[in-house]
């Protein structure tokens, strides 16, 4: 391969948010959509890796967001495997508004590739072929920031997972927990700010019945982290990071 999977994907009106702008986790969607999109083309999309008992697993993902788009439009959406990392297979993405020369919203991720029935990871070089990989700088280029939150939480919600909050692993899909994270901040920050920067890591999946409980913590006026523990009591289930900007 030697160009990034490019992939037209409409933004619908019911996609909007309260200012009819595209919100986080529309943007965290397409960037799950042109994954699996670029995966189909190269031979190893989930449908693909699960005949063989396998399956992808999300575990960090950095996004920086610029001025989203507004109303119904097309977006192009860029991703590519961009490198073997250890036991990660990385995969960078650029989002671009229709006609826009730079892109609104960059990421860049990190993956493993699980054997089901083991539950452990397996070598991705194994799925990732020197052809596959677009060797660059990745999008983001920061190192992926420690997340310890401590003290009493400045703000607190739960959530109780639902059927379709699950995928084809009968997990929570990966969108759903960023669309819980936009709303563990206080309501002014939701009305007025914007989020900027996402850091979000993965530390254990989660499934139908459990109540996901998010603890939010202001580390400055911009700034908050996140822990979401689970009611089974088992430990972290996801780390994040998120940056706002007043608009």
């Amino acid at each position: 391969m030697t160009a990034p999977g490019i992939y037209p994907i409409e933004l619908k009106s019911y996609e909007l948010d309260h200012r009819g702008e595209m919100p986080l986790w529309v943007v965290f969607r397409f960037l799950q959509e042109a994954a699996e999109l670029n995966a189909v083309e190269l031979g190893f999309d989930t449908e693909t890796m699960l005949k063989q008992a396998l399956t992808w697993m999300l575990v960090r993902l950095q996004l920086r967001v610029g001025e989203v788009p507004s109303g119904r439009t097309i977006v192009r959406a860029e991703s590519w495997p961009s490198g073997v990392e250890s036991r990660f297979a990385m995969r960078d993405f650029r989002l671009y508004q229709e006609g826009a020369a730079g892109p609104f919203a960059v990421a860049t991720s990190a993956w493993l590739l699980i054997d089901i029935n083991r539950k452990r990871p397996v070598t991705v070089a194994n799925i990732l072929k020197g052809d596959h990989l677009i060797h660059q700088e990745h999008m983001i280029a920061d190192p992926f920031p420690q997340i310890n939150p401590s003290g009493r939480p400045d703000f607190e919600t739960a959530f109780r997972i639902r059927r379709s909050d699950l995928d084809m692993n009968d997990h929570v899909n990966n969108t759903h927990y960023v669309e819980w994270l936009s709303e563990a901040v206080p309501e002014t920050i939701w009305r007025g700010w914007s989020v900027v920067a996402l850091d979000i890591e993965y530390k254990r999946a989660v499934q139908f019945g459990e109540t996901v409980n998010i603890s939010t913590y202001a580390v400055d006026s911009a700034t908050y982290v996140h822990r979401m523990t689970g009611s089974s009591g088992s430990g972290d289930i996801v780390l994040a990071r998120t940056v706002w900007k007043k608009r």
